[in-house]
């Protein structure tokens, strides 16, 4: 399990949001023979194909290296998986997705458009573009802005728990 993290520097937002049929986009490396994909590919909970054991995965890739097939699974949203911003630790990294890999591990992932935005008033922004700085006006004439937004990947025990280092 590896644990898709996300980090930003916020002002004036309650919370970011990844809509149910949110896209991520991952670079993949292959286990096996270390070969890397060129470009991110789109991974989405919208998407199910059989994977290699026959029970429904989100992608099913095969390696142009060594030629073997590998799963992932983007799992179920759990309670929590929203980035809040804590004013002791302003920009920590945040769980927002959990991968399932067998045979592939993600490399590092881009952060692009559909972030619903929720500002501390309440105000509720869509679609947002996080992948450079993103600014507005809530309903009160307060500006709302996130910087410096990144993702991080980090391993995952099998129950959602944080591997100690």
């Amino acid at each position: 399990m590896i644990n898709l993290c996300l980090s930003a520097e916020a002002e004036n937002v309650k919370k970011i949001l990844c809509p149910s049929d949110h896209t991520w986009f991952v670079r993949l490396r292959c286990t096996q023979c270390q070969d890397e994909t060129p470009n991110a590919i789109g991974l989405s909970r919208d998407m199910t194909v059989d994977g290699v054991r026959g029970a429904s995965v989100t992608l099913q890739y095969k390696c142009k290296g060594c030629g073997r097939v590998h799963d992932i699974n983007l799992n179920e949203e759990a309670e929590g998986d929203c980035w809040e911003p804590d004013g002791r630790r302003e920009g920590e990294a945040r769980r927002v997705a959990q991968l399932e890999c067998r045979g592939i591990d993600p490399v590092s992932c881009e952060v692009r458009d559909g972030f619903t935005v929720v500002a501390v008033d309440g105000t509720v922004y869509e679609d947002c573009d996080l992948s450079d700085d993103w600014m507005d006006v809530d309903e009160k004439g307060i500006p709302v802005s996130i910087s410096n937004t990144k993702y991080t990947l980090a391993g995952a025990k099998a129950d959602g728990k944080k591997k100690k280092k």
